[in-house]
């Protein structure tokens, strides 16, 4: 795991400045702190910083070929390297390490842009062919790992987080105002657009490359979820559990020591429970909330640690540890997310990194199998919504009653499509609480809110509702705002995170389980519960999901009170985005009770703490010590 970076200029008689590529790799310094390494070939220059996983004396970067016509600096991991050299290279070339980057290299020299179809892992890497004179940029399938670049002057300059590319002279900053409302939105900005205007996201699952000052984007992977109906409940059961099993075993290739981040759910549970049976004794490390049973799982975390025997490890985070960390929470994410729930992965990513190098967890589980309750609920309300007028005017007064403390209730009365509905639950979307909150200008200024995210919806048509869902959040939510969370947040702390649940093979086939089998009435994540049946403890099935619940309403309420007010009431919050006197009301009523606003009042300090970290100051945004 490593942090990576680099710079074309177009004018091959303008040579790299060393100087400023080291001053970008060493802005992300914490996501490599064991080596460094530059390369430039006149016009071109490649940076890396390293974190020893794999190879740890022979592995460093940048790394070439046999004769330096190919070159790669390379963040992440390719798990299936020792099967690929058998397979391709063995006798064809001379090997330096036992690293998975110089079989990467060498795949190249065989296979061209296309040797990225073999790998299996996460990944982010840029090569540059010497002889072709071409730059390949590329990230894994769903985007674990991170690649941004921009175009500016003359110059393409990309890497691992934004904050190196602003470490670059030539790299300008200003907002996207489409992209604000996006973040307001969904809490995240749609790839590959971010917030900055100009700095773009190598997309998930897609190939960039750059020859003679010309881009070409080409995408090399999607999943598609349409049902196959030929084989039986317990086939889909045999084969989930043989692909995680083989994904769990792929992961465990380290030449460092490794653990688990255990929330107590169903997936850390069965990633702990199926690592005890290959490795032995486990460590696993948890995190909780001084704030309640309904904000802490550090109890069921606890038994499924004493029940797996592991060398369990765990902490509670206070309110003021939380609020002091927000502007670094800011700082590290470098641009808005929602994602409340990365603080407390800082933290117990702190803790981890004092005893292991590696940390596995479950994310992308409840992407593949149905995890969240919002698409049982969205399920029944679509079809709800399909029913005769008359059949409707009978149920309708039953459901109201039973949504009328919920956010859910509004989703009856929203027209449009599914896709706006999908948003008015536990997203901000609410168009009179947009049309209130904003200046009439912006609103004017920003348009759709929708239009980033309606090509991924389209590409689902003829779908079941459920399969349009899961792609829906594969292909937005999980890579712009879980995944981000999980790479800053554990490489903040140079530690790697790995995630058995993404291995491409079982997205593919979760995708093709038919709807049944991940609903199954009241059940959540059915199939995949029934291939866990015997390795993970039955009150860890039978429980109900909680996820990782951030009492920021309450810390709003409470210890976190004056914080809120003296960031968004301070005269720098305004930005000509909002309206004023509607902020203080959000504020007021939150803080009084009469309302629960905390969804919008935190993505407001996010935004916030953003702009005066990477708008106000950029040229220092990569200087806030970590």
């Amino acid at each position: 795991m490593c942090g990576i970076c680099g710079v074309v200029n177009f004018d091959r008689h303008e040579p790299v400045d060393r100087d400023i590529l080291r001053g970008m790799r060493d802005t992300i310094a914490y996501r490599g702190p064991d080596a460094s390494g530059l390369y430039v070939d006149g016009a071109v220059g490649l940076a890396h910083r390293r974190l020893s996983i794999i190879d740890v004396a022979s592995g460093h970067q940048p790394m070439t070929n046999e004769d330096g016509s190919v070159c790669i600096v390379f963040n992440g991991e390719v798990y299936n390297y020792i099967e690929l050299r058998k397979a391709y290279l063995e006798g064809r070339h001379r090997f330096e390490s036992t690293s998975d980057t110089e079989v990467m290299v060498h795949l190249y020299e065989e296979f061209g842009v296309d040797c990225v179809k073999l790998f299996n892992g996460m990944f982010a890497f840029a090569l540059w062919d010497r002889r072709a004179r071409t730059l390949m940029l590329a990230r894994d399938r769903v985007g674990v790992k991170p690649l941004y670049y921009t175009v500016q002057d003359g110059t393409l300059v990309f890497a691992s987080e934004i904050k190196a590319l602003l470490a670059h002279p030539k790299v300008r900053t200003r907002v996207d105002a489409s992209a604000v409302d996006e973040f307001i939105t969904y809490g995240y900005v749609q790839s590959p657009r971010t917030a900055f205007e100009g700095i773009l996201r190598v997309p998930e699952g897609h190939v960039l490359t750059w020859h003679d000052g010309a881009l070409k984007t080409t995408q090399y992977w999607d999943v598609t979820f349409v049902p196959d109906e030929r084989r039986s409940e317990q086939d889909h059961v045999d084969r989930v559990r043989e692909l995680l099993t083989d994904s769990l075993k792929l992961r465990l290739r380290s030449d460092v020591p490794l653990g688990v981040l255990l929330s107590g759910g169903v997936d850390s549970s069965a990633v702990v429970a199926m690592l005890s049976r290959e490795v032995g004794k486990v460590k696993t490390f948890s995190i909780g909330f001084d704030a309640g049973d309904n904000y802490n799982e550090l109890h069921h975390a606890r038994r499924l640690a004493e029940h797996f025997d592991t060398d369990h490890h765990e902490m509670i985070l206070r309110p003021q540890e939380f609020r002091d960390f927000i502007p670094r929470f800011a700082h590290f994410m470098d641009e808005p997310v929602t994602e409340a729930a990365a603080i407390p992965l800082y933290f117990v990513c702190q803790l981890t990194a004092k005893h292991v190098k590696v940390v596995l967890s479950g994310e992308g589980s409840d992407e593949l199998f149905a995890g969240y309750p919002a698409y049982r609920r969205m399920q029944i309300l679509e079809r709800y919504r399909r029913l005769p007028a008359a059949a409707r005017r009978v149920v309708e007064p039953i459901l109201q009653r039973a949504l009328s403390n919920s956010k859910l209730a509004r989703y009856l009365d929203l027209a449009g499509s599914p896709l706006e509905r999908r948003y008015s639950g536990g997203h901000l979307y609410d168009v009179r609480l947009r049309d209130a909150l904003y200046r009439p200008d912006f609103n004017a200024e920003v348009g759709d809110p929708f239009a980033a995210i309606a090509p991924v919806y389209a590409a689902s048509r003829g779908w079941d509702t459920l399969g349009r869902l899961l792609y829906l959040d594969t292909k937005t939510w999980l890579p712009n705002d879980i995944l981000i969370k999980a790479d800053r947040m554990s490489m903040a702390n140079s530690i790697e995170l790995r995630v058995p649940f993404l291995d491409y093979r079982l997205i593919e086939y979760a995708a093709s389980i038919p709807s049944r089998y991940k609903l199954r009435g009241s059940t959540s994540k059915y199939i995949l519960k029934r291939a866990l049946r015997g390795l993970v403890p039955q009150w860890i099935l039978d429980r109900k999901k909680m996820g990782f619940p951030t009492p920021l309403a309450l810390m709003f309420r409470g210890e976190l009170h004056d914080y809120v007010k003296a960031v968004l009431f301070d005269s720098r919050a305004d930005r000509g985005y909002f309206e004023t006197r509607e902020v203080r009301r959000l504020v007021d009523e939150h803080v009084a009770g009469r309302a629960d606003h905390h969804t919008a009042l935190w993505r407001l300090l996010v935004l916030e703490e953003w702009h005066r970290q990477f708008i106000d100051q950029p040229r220092t945004a990569g200087l806030v010590t970590a």
